[in-house]
């Protein structure tokens, strides 16, 4: 992941946390689909395990709450 922009600046700590979140979207898509088929495929069968599935969908939301917390973080600081 880059963490500078063209002509050598470095992107600011809510744009990282964005590309993070986003890359991370592959992650909790394959933890969905292992969640719905739990309820229909052996676990063998499965690309992820059940809680292991879980704990992703809530490190994406830990995420996005990071995200979110550092843009309000960063409207208090312009607006100072």
């Amino acid at each position: 992941m880059k963490t500078k922009l063209q002509g050598g600046t470095v992107a600011s700590p809510l744009r990282v946390l964005e590309l993070l979140a986003d890359r991370f979207g592959a992650f909790e898509a394959i933890a969905m689909a292992s969640i719905k088929l739990a309820r229909h495929v052996p676990d063998e069968e499965r690309s992820m395990d059940s809680l292991v599935a879980e704990a992703v969908l809530e490190f994406g939301d830990d995420l996005r709450d990071a995200s979110a917390a550092v843009e309000r973080w960063m409207e208090v600081r312009r607006a100072a």
